[in-house]
């Protein structure tokens, strides 16, 4: 094998990883954040490299919600925030959004609460 070829290998071998790594990170990711189409954006993203984790983090990152007390990440479908214990509010029922307690809607898949 000579310094070419060798070369080439190394950069293939790198952009495989590159492209596997990033799939599989986006799958756990989504795991952990109890997303409901894990599995779909691990396949998304192994069909664009860059592209499928830009549009991943921008439509995760932005449904985040923290606690008015501490600023801690909450889960969704608590009422209580975990780190320290403050009252959070309504929940929706349908898509897990936290809610204030005068809300009768919610203001992200407009059911009745």
């Amino acid at each position: 094998m000579n310094l070419g070829e060798s070369v080439i290998f190394s950069v293939s071998f790198i952009i495989l990883l590159i492209w596997l790594g990033q799939s599989l990170w986006i799958y756990l990711d989504a795991r952990n954040r109890n997303e409901r189409f894990a599995l779909g954006w691990a396949v998304l993203a192994l069909f664009s490299v860059p592209v499928s984790l830009i549009v991943y983090l921008m439509l995760t990152r932005g449904r985040e919600e923290k606690c008015k007390t501490c600023g801690a990440h909450l889960e969704r479908g608590l009422t209580i925030c975990t780190n320290c214990g403050a009252d959070i509010g309504k929940i929706c029922a349908n898509c897990g959004s936290i809610m204030k307690e005068s809300w009768n809607y919610c203001p992200s898949c407009k059911n009745k609460y």
